[in-house]
């Protein structure tokens, strides 16, 4: 039996390796970011999703997306050793029986939000993914099913460099929250309200989007790209100016549909108007050449009859 240990990149590349997916990237619904709820009137609004409840439970949050990046099918279940899921998740880095226990306290949060479930699977825990809704009305949970992308299933997609590059190392918590957050806005630019009410738009708090932001920022995942004039009635003339953004590599992978006709329509737009800016340049060049004298209207209007 050898002494040496994984490392905890060798333990996430293990697990990666485990999914066996293509394009090395996995999805994520966007209603684990924020969600529809009832407002004081009954009427919908969109309120936080489980990940605002995971921003003082780091290792909880890691463990779950290395569980959602590994489960494809089946019963999108996974089982490995605490051990493992430790080292993967920085939770717990030696190879010993006390892993066991700081892993169990991770999955137990988890499955309090109805996010996993955990089933004996011979001498292991089976890791069973749920939806990523949590616990529907603070009681049931959702058997897990592959996202469809309609409209009432939206969902994003995180790509393995999260990993690979280290992110889930060099980000803290309100950093991995934005990253989420903006993933799931699905355009190419996109704005991050950092009033109260629109941070909650975003299913986080606004301290959380401010010191989000800034972090990016600093890292260079994401890019401020200018100014938008957005609705708010609270302001006395009804707009507001805000920042607008957009992410950078890698994690710049999401458009939606109607993102990638508005962009396709406006690429068409661009490439039209310089088409007609470069015939109308030629027509120009060809007058004053007819025009010119020794051209071949010169040359015309010289000719005996």
């Amino acid at each position: 039996m050898s002494d040496r240990v994984m490392t905890q990149k060798e333990s996430i590349e293990y697990l990666l390796g485990r999914s066996q997916r293509h394009g090395d990237t996995f999805p994520i619904r966007r209603e684990f970011i924020r969600s529809r709820v009832e407002g004081l009137f009954g009427e919908p609004t969109t309120g936080p999703g489980p990940l605002s409840k995971l921003l003082r439970a780091p290792h909880a949050l890691e463990l779950l997306l290395l569980v959602y990046a590994v489960t494809t099918g089946g019963d999108f279940g996974v089982t490995e050793r605490s051990q493992l899921w430790g080292r993967a998740a920085g939770v717990y880095m030696l190879p010993d029986r006390n892993a066991s226990v700081a892993v169990s306290r991770q999955w137990q949060h988890l499955e309090k939000l109805g996010l996993i479930k955990r089933r004996q699977h011979g001498r292991f825990k089976r890791i069973v993914k749920l939806r990523e809704c949590g616990l529907v009305g603070g009681k049931l949970s959702v058997a897990y099913s592959a996202p469809t992308g309609a409209k009432g299933d939206v969902y994003f997609r995180v790509p393995f460099a999260y990993w690979r590059e280290g992110w889930h190392q060099k980000l803290d918590m309100p950093g991995k929250a934005v990253l989420l957050a903006a993933m799931s806005r699905r355009r190419e630019t996109f704005t991050l309200p950092q009033d109260t009410r629109g941070a909650r738009a975003l299913g986080l708090g606004r301290h959380t989007v401010t010191r989000g932001i800034e972090e990016l920022l600093h890292h260079e995942l994401l890019v401020k790209t200018g100014t938008d004039e957005v609705v708010n009635a609270r302001t006395k003339g009804g707009y507001e100016s805000v920042h607008t953004y957009q992410l950078a590599k890698p994690f710049n992978i999401n458009l939606s549909n109607s993102e990638i006709e508005r962009l396709n329509a406006e690429r068409l737009k661009i490439e039209r108007t310089e088409e007609e800016r470069l015939e109308a340049k030629y027509q120009t060049f060809e007058e004053v050449v007819l025009l010119a004298p020794g051209g071949n209207a010169g040359r015309k209007a010289g000719r005996p009859g």
